[in-house]
């Protein structure tokens, strides 16, 4: 690993982790349709919302390599000898 990308990733970690320490607080109860959910610190809060939209985005990409590769797939594999050939006119 580089010298410039480990310092990239130190002021990240001590970023991340003066965010965390800045907002320990208790945020307002978490409610959903009139039911609390609870009460949880501000940066949970933060990090599950950013974790939650890493996850969605992998996987909305994993699942568009899927097709692409089966498209792809599909585009490439001759037709089979006993495949009716469509009709003559």
């Amino acid at each position: 690993m580089s010298k410039i990308k480990g310092l990239l990733l130190l002021v990240l970690g001590a970023i991340l982790v003066d965010f965390a320490v800045e907002n320990a607080s208790l945020a307002p109860g978490l409610k959903l349709f009139r039911f609390e959910l609870g009460k949880a610190p501000i940066f949970l809060i933060a990090y599950g919302g950013l974790l939650l939209g890493l996850l969605t985005g992998w996987l909305g990409h994993v699942l568009r390599v899927k097709r692409q590769k089966r498209a792809a797939l599909l585009a490439a594999k001759p037709e089979s000898p006993g495949a009716p050939q469509g009709q003559p006119q």
